[in-house]
């Protein structure tokens, strides 16, 4: 499929998700027949693709039978719920980076197809699996807890924009207006983003457990998704407990080992993985192991949209 030129439509592609896959796409040797940017409304926005502007189409007036390939991306999964069944109906192959469409979860050697859905994770779940593939090789897992901080990227522009004008208000002392979030963003921290079921769990954390629980079966997992005050790049805590006791230099080598990881072991601030380091990388970082008994803590950090735009070039290339 992706031997010869594509008619690509992108949705959401004026999100954060979708200007970083026009960026990743934009840079490889596939060639595009046409470009359609799209999203639920048209508001006259343009974006670039390959040094070129596009108006961004109405959704609605969108002939679905043009593209080859369709790309829901955005953080309004509205869009994908609504269009990726009638997309691939239309005989375009379609990958949803938003989490809307109503199709599994894409298997890790998944091809795209005409008329199929391809539904890729949510980024922390593509930061972590690369992780928890490779220290499965070392021992079962028993448990897992995980705490997520994900930066304001996460929510889309507008919560960039939001934590952004917060702050300039914070240091020139005027008034701190809050849209996006409940309470103020800047110099803060949400534990959670979006309702709670009545058991206290949110429907981004339902679908992460979920993603994973598909890859490891029978493994409890707790997991707490917070939204910390950083722009772009995500920080994962991550503490597994194994079935039997298992050695650091065990664990060191699977993820020296691991594919999509860099273990970083050095001594010192060179030895720590922040966000900002992994900015434009194709890889998840992994620092701060520590073992003890059936126990392991960890420290990951991923670029979150790069890495899904990365998943996206890896159907193209399954495609080839």
């Amino acid at each position: 499929m992706a031997t010869k030129p594509l008619s690509l439509a992108v949705i959401g592609a004026n999100s954060t998700s979708g200007e970083t896959l026009l960026e990743v796409l934009g840079a490889t040797s596939q060639s595009f027949s046409t470009f359609f940017p799209l999203a639920l409304e048209d508001e006259g926005e343009m974006v670039e693709f390959r040094g070129q502007d596009f108006p961004i189409l109405a959704l609605d007036e969108f002939n679905w039978q043009v593209p080859d390939l369709v790309v829901f991306c955005g953080e309004d999964t509205a869009a994908a719920a609504q269009y990726a069944t009638i997309a691939a109906e239309s005989g375009a192959a379609v990958v949803d980076l938003s989490g809307g469409a109503d199709a599994p979860l894409a298997e890790a050697d998944a091809r795209l197809k005409k008329g199929g859905v391809a539904r890729l994770p949510h980024q922390v779940t593509t930061i972590l699996l690369p992780v928890l593939k490779a220290l499965a090789k070392a021992a079962p897992f028993s448990g897992l807890t995980v705490t997520a901080m994900l930066s304001v990227s996460q929510d889309g522009k507008a919560a960039i924009d939001e934590l952004s004008e917060q702050t300039r208000a914070l240091f020139a002392q005027s008034e701190v207006q809050s849209h996006v979030y409940p309470k103020r963003m800047a110099f803060n921290l949400h534990p959670v983003a979006g309702a709670v079921d009545e058991y206290g769990a949110s429907v981004e954390e339902q679908r992460i457990i979920g993603e994973v629980a598909s890859i490891f079966t029978d493994v409890p997992m707790s997991l707490t998704c917070a939204r910390v005050p950083m722009f772009f790049g995500h920080g994962i805590s991550l503490n597994v407990r194994f079935a039997e006791d298992i050695s650091l230099n065990t664990l060191k080598a699977a993820l020296s080992d691991a594919e999509g990881v860099y273990f970083l072991e050095a001594q010192g601030s060179a030895g720590l993985a922040t966000p900002q380091d992994v900015i434009g990388g194709d890889k998840v970082w992994v620092s701060r192991v520590r073992a003890s008994g059936q126990g392991v803590s960890m420290w990951l950090a991923g670029d979150n949209t790069r890495l899904g735009a990365m998943a996206v070039l890896r159907l193209l290339g399954a495609a080839a």
